[in-house]
């Protein structure tokens, strides 16, 4: 893949930096107008058809704004139709989207309820991932735990 982001905190938000690296028979591509669009994994699109700037080298990025570190994207990155084949579309997805979620298992608020261990959202009030605790002998328990059982 040739499409990269890399996160970065400013002023309290999140921005990604999309990176592009374009290529033509090989070769590093400069001098493109490329253009970025961005969909969460359920289809809605959220950046269209937005220009990329130049780096250097067949290099070129786009500052994406609105990025929200929980949310799982699909980029595609297009460098027109100067480029052929495999050469015009490069594509990606934020590979820190996973990780949104995995800081939510260790920020937000968890409790065993029973023989139950739950995960909460940001609002530490609606559960988002429900375990069963189970012994070793695979009976339900709150007490000596040996695994959990997603449910």
């Amino acid at each position: 893949m040739h499409c990269r982001g890399w996160k970065h905190d400013f002023e309290g938000g999140n921005i990604m930096i999309i990176i592009a690296f374009f290529t033509e028979i090989g070769t590093p591509k400069t001098g493109l107008s490329p253009t970025v669009d961005v969909w969460t994994v359920d289809g809605t699109q959220v950046v269209n058809d937005q220009a990329m700037n130049e780096i250097a080298g067949g290099f070129y990025n786009y500052d994406f704004t609105t990025y929200d570190e929980d949310e799982d994207y699909c980029i595609r990155a297009d460098g027109t139709a100067s480029l052929s084949g495999a050469d015009r579309y490069v594509y990606s997805t934020n590979e820190n989207g996973a990780t949104g979620k995995i800081l939510k298992f260790l920020k937000n608020k968890w409790e065993i309820k029973g023989n139950q261990m739950i995960f909460y959202d940001d609002d530490d009030v609606i559960p988002i991932y429900t375990y069963n605790l189970k012994t070793k002998n695979d009976t339900p328990t709150e007490k000596d735990v040996f695994k959990s059982v997603h449910t």
